[in-house]
């Protein structure tokens, strides 16, 4: 409602800017953010279908060359010569010439693979080996000199009965250099003897990783990131080099920022992830959308600014009607415009004119009709005045009841008399500390006669039964808290019956402190409508059932209640429960009971 409201207060002028806005900018920031999102998906598609075919094409090529670096690996274990050498070193016979001949022809075969920096065969208990690396011309210092090593991975590559699969490491090269390397283990066996010899290591460079990182320039501009993992989350090699050795952590399945593509690679037990920035691929999107925004707003405004010209000058005769219109509105009368155009609105400004003129002459009227008014006003209270002075007192009235009664008695008109007596009680019982407490006994006493005068009022039609148990006629009460619900009963159920009419009214004691009345007729139902507009809180409309919900709520707040059950053709039944005690009736006091 506000910003209706707001909407509501705007110029003309305004109003057709903003309109012009909604139906030309909208859709076309509508129809670009549509033409955003459909090209970020395709965009996002063909990111997921290049990086699956790169994947696919770089897992081959490590597939190939492992199969060379396995190959190699065999080609070495049954050379006749290396198979000798691994032998005699295994009995410990002529280890010089055993260990110069396994350098020759690992020197030989290490050649053949560019990769290849090292090979090392340790016997089968992890005693006797011998290393030859490329980068390292002392023997002595390398990573298979601990024994304790030797010994695991002679013990791991038993278990597998295959190829083992060791971490990148960092190997120090002379001069403080480093390099990366990665191993790989097979066991030797004497396939005569059905034993293991001993196990063939290879170290290999990260130049075995080079197929990875190629690729032409329309391919580059995906900026993916490729890297190499173990089952152990190792990172075997990564495009970024200070990873490699690290441990991966992990891939976030709900992070849309990047692509994610995994590979299993055969003979092996790595796996082959590849990343891919989406957002950096989104980025180009994103400059075109900025561009787009710019030249609309380039276009807009002085679109906008020639819409409002325009409208200023069509608007003239408009905008001179609403400023004199406010001058009316602070006094102002008797003002004549001067149309400068005939448009639409010059009719408007002619009635303007007549209407300015009409209001001064009406204002001249009613100044003098106040004058009279005011003089009028003042014989009029004084009039009350003296009217109030000679009203009837209580008492008087009383009196007069009471003469009334004894002359019906003399009369014999007992009936009569009856009514009259009952109507002191009523008066005098009603007008006497109407908000205050009386027992249950004293209000059911009064509900007697008020019933039997409504009884007498309309011929009998109806009779009346009152039940209040006597446990409960000495609970307190607030005064005629039932009349107005008893009045509806009598007015709105049974006045339109010609006879058989009954009402009900029963008392209760409940659990936790509590009274209930229960008000019964049968007579006039109530509609649906009705009936859920009356047992709303916030019901407003009866003056009878309001005040009985006002009084509940002041009297004890949320602690009592009233509930309406009606239907049209079986009468109606009135619900009315409160609580009571001493604490309930400290309260009533406060509330001025």
């Amino acid at each position: 409602m506000p910003i209706q409201k707001k909407f509501h207060k705007i110029s003309w002028t305004r109003r057709m800017i903003i309109a012009l806005i909604v139906a030309t900018v909208m859709p076309a920031v509508i129809i670009s953010s549509i033409i955003f999102n459909v090209a970020a998906k395709n965009l996002e598609k063909q990111a997921y279908e290049l990086t699956d075919y790169k994947i696919t094409q770089r897992v081959r090529f490590l597939e190939l060359d492992l199969r060379q670096v396995f190959d190699l690996i065999y080609q070495t274990v049954v050379d006749p010569a290396v198979a000798g050498a691994m032998d005699s070193l295994n009995r410990g016979r002529e280890p010089v010439e055993s260990k110069t001949t396994l350098r020759s022809k690992f020197i030989s075969y290490g050649q053949m693979l560019e990769a290849v920096q090292s090979m090392t065969y340790i016997d089968d208990q992890g005693e006797n080996y011998y290393t030859y690396e490329k980068f390292n011309s002392v023997y002595d210092n390398n990573m298979w000199s601990d024994k304790e090593r030797r010994l695991g991975l002679c013990s791991q590559t038993k278990e597998s009965e295959s190829a083992v699969f060791l971490p990148t490491i960092q190997e120090e090269l002379a001069g403080g250099r480093q390099i990366d390397l990665f191993y790989i283990a097979i066991p030797v066996q004497d396939y005569v003897a059905d034993s293991n010899v001993g196990v063939l290591v290879m170290g290999i460079g990260m130049e075995f990783f080079q197929n990875l990182d190629t690729g032409d320039e329309e391919e580059s501009q995906w900026n993916d990131m490729v890297e190499v993992i173990d089952p152990q989350g190792r990172i075997i090699y990564s495009q970024e080099k200070d990873r490699i050795g690290k441990i991966s952590e992990g891939t976030d399945k709900s992070d849309k920022t990047q692509l994610i593509k995994e590979n299993q690679i055969e003979k092996s037990n790595w796996t082959l992830r590849s990343y891919v920035n989406l957002k950096e691929i989104k980025q180009n999107l994103y400059g075109f959308r900025q561009v787009t925004i710019l030249i609309g707003i380039i276009f807009i405004v002085p679109f906008v600014a020639v819409v409002w010209a325009l409208s200023k000058y069509f608007t003239r005769n408009l905008s001179m009607l609403s400023m004199n219109l406010k001058k009316i509105g602070e006094g102002q009368v008797g003002m004549q415009l001067d149309a400068t155009i005939e448009d639409e609105f010059y009719p408007v400004i002619q009635q303007f004119n007549q209407m300015s003129k009409s209001i001064e002459r009406l204002i001249k009227r009613l100044k003098r009709e106040r004058a009279q008014t005011e003089e009028a006003v003042t014989r009029q209270k004084q009039a009350e005045l003296r009217a109030l002075e000679s009203q009837i007192n209580p008492h008087f009235l009383y009196n007069t009841l009471d003469s009334i009664n004894w002359r019906a008695i003399e009369n014999e008109e007992y009936e009569i008399s009856e009514m009259i007596s009952c109507l002191a009680d009523l008066l005098r019982y009603s007008i006497t500390d109407i908000d205050g407490m009386v027992q249950v006994r004293e209000e059911k006493q009064w509900l007697n006669k008020y019933l039997f005068l409504q009884q007498k009022r309309f011929s009998d039609k109806f009779t009346f039964i009152i039940r209040i148990p006597e446990e409960a006629e000495d609970i307190l009460i607030h005064k005629m808290l039932l009349q107005p619900i008893i009045e509806n009963c009598v007015v709105h159920g049974i006045n339109e019956m010609k006879k058989d009419g009954k009402i009900t009214v029963e008392a209760s004691m409940e659990e936790g402190n509590r009274l209930r009345f229960v008000i019964k007729d049968n007579g006039k139902g109530i509609g649906e409508k009705t009936l859920a507009r009356l047992n709303r809180k916030d019901n407003r409309g009866d003056i009878g059932t309001d005040n009985v919900r006002a009084r509940l709520e002041s009297y004890y707040g949320g602690e009592a209640f009233i509930r309406y059950y009606s239907s049209e053709t079986s009468g109606t039944v009135v619900t009315v429960e409160i609580p009571y005690g001493e604490e309930v009736y400290a309260k009533s006091s406060d509330c001025g009971g």
